[in-house]
């Protein structure tokens, strides 16, 4: 359990405002790319906590995100050639699902390829992503908007009701947070 959630929800906040910063840089330095990196990692164990507690709504706990993924291309991806995604990966081919932020997150922080995406210019675009048992399926990716968006959500996210039940026949307790 989490003893209060701020201390997890407002550092979302502050990563989301320093994403929408690095999204105009016409560089991102070695530093910016670290603290890129960190940002998200914990950012997104952070989010799986949260998930974890009564300190998020049931609706974000449910709630479906569009997720843009590349199809794997037939080579075995492996700790020698993980970091060649274009040849590894159909990135000029899209594709969407829906998956809620438990699914994210644990893709996510257990990811086998793990990418920052800069666009032209140099700024943050956003991240490619793929866990082992995914990696000769799929690979995953999120724009910064993307990011910044689930990180002010959650950030943002305080449960202003509980209810609890208890089946008085199983035993079985339920408890909801709205």
């Amino acid at each position: 359990m989490l003893y209060k959630s701020s201390y997890w929800k407002e550092p979302l906040i502050d990563s989301a405002k320093l994403f929408d910063e690095y999204k105009s840089y016409a560089e991102l330095d070695e530093q910016s790319l670290v603290r890129i990196e960190k940002d998200i990692f914990v950012g997104f164990y952070s989010i799986r906590k949260l998930l974890d507690t009564i300190k998020v709504t049931d609706e974000l706990k449910t709630k479906k995100y569009t997720l843009q993924w590349h199809k794997h291309l037939g080579t075995d991806v492996t700790f020698i050639n993980n970091h060649k995604i274009d040849e590894l990966y159909d990135l000029g081919a899209p594709n969407k699902e829906n998956r809620d932020l438990w699914f994210i997150a644990s893709r996510l922080i257990h990811s086998y390829i793990f990418s920052i995406c800069e666009s032209e210019n140099g700024g943050f675009l956003g991240v490619y992503f793929t866990s082992d048992s995914d990696k000769n399926k799929k690979l995953y990716y999120l724009s910064v908007d993307e990011i910044i968006a689930i990180f002010e959500e959650v950030g943002n996210n305080y449960v202003t009701e509980f209810s609890w039940k208890k089946d008085s026949e199983s035993g079985a307790e339920t408890l909801s947070a709205k």
